[in-house]
């Protein structure tokens, strides 16, 4: 079923998106075609070249639309934290809900973003920006919302916001990497390693 019209780039960007990310999701990169996001849209195949370079641009775009769309303004963020727990307790708290978009891409899905990350970063270097753009997204987002804590004294003032939102971004890559090529680990094994994780770096 179609769910577009012509109209601006902007407003056609939007429906192209919105059409493209469910296909992505229940097809995973490699099995979605620009063709099946066109007729899902009513927007001509060489039109949505105009929009996005390529497949991998869109892919991406959906992949940076779902992590930002993923987060909460920090008003609403804290208004529903409960500051009485343990730091290490709030910060994987934190993690979790920053993630939960790509969680929901399944582990065909994410290896396609790995393999489709290193073949960018081999024949369109300039592209892969916007993949590591959303990795420095996190970890600065991460970076604010620790010094949030100190301003809110559930840290001390000493706390190294940068070393411990590296450290953590680095301990996420490592339980990611696991989770998406050992098949037989699960989603909550991948978890438990990263609360465990973040527990050691926060205690």
């Amino acid at each position: 079923m179609s769910i577009g019209f012509k109209g601006t780039k902007e407003k056609q960007r939007e429906i192209i998106l919105s059409a493209a990310k469910p296909l992505f999701m229940e097809q995973g990169y490699e099995a979605t075609s620009l063709n099946q996001i066109a007729q899902e849209t009513d927007i001509k195949e060489r039109e949505i070249f105009k929009v996005f370079e390529s497949k991998s641009d869109l892919f991406i775009e959906v992949l940076a639309s779902e992590f930002q769309l993923d987060q909460d303004p920090k008003e609403i963020t804290f208004a529903k934290t409960d500051l009485n727990k343990a730091s290490s307790e709030i910060v994987y708290e934190y993690i979790l809900n920053r993630l939960n978009s790509y969680r929901l891409f399944g582990k065909k899905m994410m290896k396609e973003v790995m393999s489709l990350g290193l073949s960018l970063a081999k024949t369109k270097p300039e592209m892969i920006k916007k993949f590591i753009h959303l990795d420095f997204l996190f970890v600065d987002d991460l970076i604010e919302f620790l010094d949030e804590l100190k301003g809110k004294h559930v840290l001390d003032d000493s706390f190294d916001s940068v070393q411990a939102a590296e450290t953590i971004y680095s301990t996420l890559a490592f339980e990611f990497l696991i989770y998406i090529y050992q098949e037989n680990h699960t989603q909550e094994q991948f978890q438990q390693g990263i609360k465990k994780k973040v527990d050691f770096i926060m205690n």
